[in-house]
């Protein structure tokens, strides 16, 4: 609303010319017309004698002159000091109206000859942002003592009627008009003019008169508030949290500074959350801050879960501001969209709190429901990503700020080590790390932090992670459009006698949305068991667990996965069966355990398999391979049957098997995953010792 203290006016002229306006004019007063008018008398007498008509007899004459004096006065009465105005002289100037709006131009007539007149009203007005149509004249009448005719007031005749009415006066009495003049398309800044004349009817009959009419001017200058809305976040709501909450802060802005600023008085300021947000606390005077003279205004019916609010009755002088905090949170009906979910706010101004002009001002962040356009002389700016208003009445607002992160750690890997891998045989696990979320991640120090522990419980383990191997490589994208980044070496922190990784030390600008970090480390062996327990025929597979350890605001939960690793290599299985006639056709079946019966003269074969336990998927080849048995083993109970020394080729082969007159030996140079060697020789049992 525009303040009370400010009228509102019509017609325009341009800004430059309403400060060009002298501020020495004076009140329009015709100049006296004094006419000479004698008036001579004398009497007469008729009489009769004895009834006898006698001659009519006649006084001496007398003479009288009148002096007739004619003359009036119109003069501007608007308190325009202000302005540079001056109150009784021919010019109304800088009548404050609102677009659309009234502006009041009082003027006095007054007759100030000695005889009664009658004077013609004439109001003119050619400004196209003048509105005749709708605009009235009031007036009143007095006579010389100050009292009023009230059988002769008029209040609000149409102007089309008003104009052109003739008024009699006697000398003294004089004639107060109110025009009620309307204005229309008029923005702010715009300066509308019209006049009022009157036109004595003797003097306009007299050539003599120096002149028979009297003009004031009436200026109006176009004002109304220059809203500047800013709404920002100070913190985001994290999506992951159904408790969490954002804030909104909204700072609504009189600006003082254009050329046409005004105050505002009785404004709403209306807020509609977007589908999915609804308030987390109810809104309440507290929230509202101001500055200056600018008052809190009438907060509507307000809970939490209300998808917005409307306060009513802000007033908000020119140079001063309103701001508004509040809490939101996920709820309500619909679905929160984070990109496309902008808070709009809108400020609704009655200009002239007349509900009989069309002269609604709407301003608001969004563009597609204001009006401004109607009302300035250029249309204002309604940023939406947050951008900092760059002129007076610009606008600013955000996308909803949210915390959606999500992180998925995958990638199980198995791996096989030979019991001592040295460092040529170190193996390497992976895991990626996702990034699934809409944020970077890992850009602040301590926010993404992973830990690659062994986790079978034994100090010292057998297979040790390698903790100066571990790398990660970066993928922008996740889907490998752009060349991967090459491996960095990333190097732990101990924390509590754990190393902590952080992705800040290695990325220092985290990981982009959709993007990846590849995690490679390798693992050792040292004399690691073949079987656990030793003599049993399960494998020794040791784990490493690799923890994703989020932190922050909307963290989502540690992830975790485990690599194992399992210890395979060479296994050597010793064979033996009875040949009981040495000719190798009545064979006995191999066995591993022992065989009792025996008789001397008999024959044993023994045979011994070198398997590699290595897979062919994740296992490795085993080189320089010699199998031996020893002669001296046996030689004292059996002789070794000459020639009888036999490989197989299931792997890597054929092979020579050979006495060198201490052993049985064989050479494998490559045994490849799963595959077998074996060598197979036959004694004979001695019949004498």
């Amino acid at each position: 609303m525009k303040s009370n203290t400010f009228n509102y006016s019509l017609l325009a002229v341009g800004v430059a010319a309403v400060l060009g306006i002298s501020t020495t004019a004076n009140a329009a007063k015709s100049g006296s017309t004094t006419t000479g008018v004698e008036i001579t008398n004398k009497a007469s007498a008729s009489y009769n004698v004895s009834g006898q008509t006698q001659p009519v007899v006649e006084s001496n004459e007398v003479k009288i002159t009148v002096s007739e004096q004619v003359s009036f006065s119109l003069v501007a009465e608007n308190d325009d000091t202000a302005a540079g105005g001056k109150i009784g002289d021919d010019a109304n100037i800088k009548e404050a109206v609102a677009p659309n709006g009234f502006a009041a131009f009082k003027h006095t007539l007054t007759n100030t000859g000695n005889r009664e007149d009658t004077y013609t009203i004439t109001l003119t007005g050619n400004d196209p942002k003048y509105d005749p149509a709708n605009s009235t004249v009031s007036y009143k009448i007095y006579d010389a003592a100050g009292v009023e005719d009230t059988t002769r007031a008029v209040d609000n005749a149409p102007y089309t009627i008003a104009n052109g009415k003739s008024f009699p006066l006697e000398k003294g009495h004089y004639i107060k008009f109110t025009i009620n003049a309307k204005t229309i398309n008029n923005k702010g800044g715009d300066s509308q003019q019209l006049t009022i004349s009157a036109e004595s009817t003797v003097l306009a009959a007299n050539p003599a008169a120096p002149t028979s009419s009297l003009t004031n001017t009436n200026n109006s200058f176009t004002r109304l508030p220059t809203f500047g809305i800013v709404k920002t976040i100070t913190n985001a709501l994290d999506l992951n949290d159904d408790k969490d909450t954002a804030t909104y802060q909204i700072v609504v802005n009189n600006d003082g500074n254009t050329a046409f600023s005004a105050d505002a008085t009785d404004i709403a300021i209306t807020d509609n959350l977007p589908a999915g947000l609804v308030l987390a606390e109810p809104l309440t005077a507290t929230n509202i801050g101001v500055t200056g003279l600018a008052t809190k205004g009438t907060i509507d019916t307000s809970n939490a879960g209300d998808n917005g609010f409307n306060i009513t009755g802000v007033n908000i002088p020119t140079g001063q501001s309103l701001t508004i905090t509040f809490k939101v949170k996920k709820g309500g009906t619909g679905t929160l969209v984070p990109t496309t979910a902008i808070n709009h706010v809108k400020v609704t101004d009655d200009l002239d709190d007349n509900t009989a002009t069309n002269n609604t001002l709407v301003d608001s962040t969004d563009s597609t429901v204001e009006n401004v356009a109607a009302f300035y002389p250029t249309d204002d700016v309604d940023n939406v990503n947050g951008e900092t208003p760059a002129s007076a009445g610009d606008d600013s607002t955000v996308p909803l700020l949210t915390i959606e992160r999500a992180l998925t750690l995958t990638g199980v890997t198995t791996r096989e080590i030979a019991p001592t891998s040295g460092t040529a045989g170190q193996v390497t696990h992976q895991t990626v790390i996702t990034n699934n979320g809409q944020d970077r991640e890992g850009d602040t120090a301590g926010e993404l932090t992973f830990t690659i522990n062994d986790n079978d419980g034994n100090t010292p383990d057998a297979v040790n992670i390698v903790f100066d191997t571990v790398t990660i490589t970066y993928d922008a994208d996740g889907a490998g459009s752009g060349a991967p980044g090459q491996p960095i070496t990333i190097s732990p922190t101990l924390v509590g006698g754990i190393n902590v990784y952080d992705i800040k030390t290695a990325l220092p600008n985290g990981i982009a949305p959709t993007g990846t970090v590849t995690i490679n480390y390798k693992v050792s062996s040292t004399n690691a068991p073949f079987f656990t327990p030793i003599n049993s025929t399960t494998p020794t597979t040791e784990n490493t667990v690799v923890t994703l350890k989020p932190a922050n605001e909307g963290a989502p939960a540690s992830a975790t996965v485990t690599d194992s690793t399992t210890v395979r290599g060479l296994l050597l299985v010793k064979k033996q069966a009875i040949d009981a006639d040495c000719t190798g056709t009545s064979v006995g079946t191999f066995v591993t355990t022992d065989i009792t019966g025996a008789s001397p003269g008999e024959c044993i074969i023994y045979r011994i398999e070198a398997q590699n336990t290595s897979t062919a998927a994740l296992g490795f080849n085993i080189t320089d391979l010699v199998v031996s048995d020893l002669l001296a083993k046996f030689s004292a109970e059996a002789d070794y049957v000459d020639g009888s020394a036999t490989t197989t080729a299931s792997a890597g082969g054929p092979y020579t098997a050979t006495n060198n007159g201490t052993a049985i030996t064989t050479t494998v140079d490559t045994l490849a995953p799963q595959g077998t060697a074996t060598m197979q020789f036959k004694v004979k049992i001695k019949t004498a010792r």
